[in-house]
């Protein structure tokens, strides 16, 4: 009996400290293997869902100018600038038709760039590049606004598509009544009588565009250290209103196509300074980069990009994550038939 009782307690005998000690390091090994790769995992899948999120901030960015690009030059019923009386432009004065409009040189325009800035037709297509000086520092592009020197300065004026009638016209409102042959700029609810064709059912009136997109260095607030990509537009007033659009956006680029044979096709794309005639291009490029609102530590940002010709380095040091879009857009408008 004694031998039986001795075997019992040798089976039910514990672990020893020492076994203990090692089924907790390996345990430990185990929990930390596991929560390594789920972190990994875990950083993997924010810098994904970041990078989508830029790529959907830049198509929706490229779009908005894109489709003010597609539309420029055009003034309703024509894209011939010289069809259309009362712009800025003009040496002799503009005078009142028979219906009593408000002539836009009568309405002024609060915060305008220039002096009729708004209402000059001349060049619906223009930019500032990065190597010149940028322009309006004292009137639509203040201090205030945080410009970024380093990227471009792109100016578009069009009439909107959409006819509007006379009895939705707007007080304070820049429009075009125009049709193939001849137009009008005016301001206000009445709208003027243009010389030829003025009751055809060809002759409408259009609201006037005129923006100028850049590059801010804060979105909210100064200081905040959130790059955006702004515009300043031509709003109900008349007045000249600066809008943020789309925060995370470091930077603007464009390069314009050129016809240098006259046969209607670009035939090379230059940076803002080296255009030789703004009326003979027909084709934009343009350069989006967008950079994540937050750092991502521990993930290895720094990439190079080309753009507009030049080759960048970003992310890396500060840690920020970038993305770049481009695209080239036609300017069917800016060919003359």
């Amino acid at each position: 009996m004694l031998r039986v009782d001795v075997m019992n307690k040798k089976q039910t005998k514990g672990f020893s400290l020492v076994e203990l000690l090692v089924a907790m390091v390996v345990g430990l090994i185990i929990i930390s293997g596991a929560f390594s790769l789920h972190s990994t995992t875990r950083k993997t899948q924010m810098a994904n869902e970041t990078q989508m999120d830029m790529v959907a901030d830049a198509r929706f960015a490229i779009e908005m100018i894109a489709y003010d690009l597609r539309h420029a030059g055009m003034w309703g019923g024509t894209n011939k600038e010289n069809f259309i009386s009362c712009k800025s432009s003009e040496t002799i004065a503009c005078t009142q038709s028979s219906a009593g409009e408000t002539l836009p040189a009568d309405a002024a325009i609060s915060g305008d760039c220039a002096i009729g800035w708004s209402y000059d037709l001349r060049r619906p297509i223009f930019a500032t590049g990065n190597i010149e000086t940028k322009p309006y520092s004292s009137t639509c592009l203040p201090g205030s606004e945080g410009l970024v020197g380093t990227a471009d300065i792109l100016e578009i004026r069009y009439a909107d598509s959409n006819a509007i009638l006379d009895t939705d016209l707007l007080a304070g409102q820049f429009y075009i009544r125009s049709n193939a042959v001849n137009g009008r700029i005016f301001a206000g609810a009445t709208e003027p009588v243009i010389d030829a064709y003025n009751d055809s059912s060809l002759t409408h009136n259009h609201e006037l565009k005129a923006y100028v997109y850049y590059i801010s260095n804060h979105t909210d607030a100064t200081g905040d250290g959130i790059p955006s990509l702004r515009r300043v537009a031509l709003v109900n007033g008349p007045a000249m209103q600066n809008q943020t659009l789309l925060s995370g956006v470091s930077d603007l680029q464009v390069k314009f196509g050129e016809d240098v044979n006259g046969d209607g096709i670009a035939d090379r794309y230059v940076h803002p300074v080296q255009v030789g005639d703004w009326a003979n291009v027909y084709a934009v490029k343009i350069w989006l980069v967008m950079r994540s609102d937050k750092k991502q530590i521990g993930v290895d940002t720094s990439k190079t990009f080309f753009i507009a010709g030049a080759a960048k380095n970003l992310g890396g040091v500060d840690d920020y994550r970038y993305f770049m879009v481009t695209s080239v857009v036609n300017l069917r408008n800016m060919i003359q038939i």
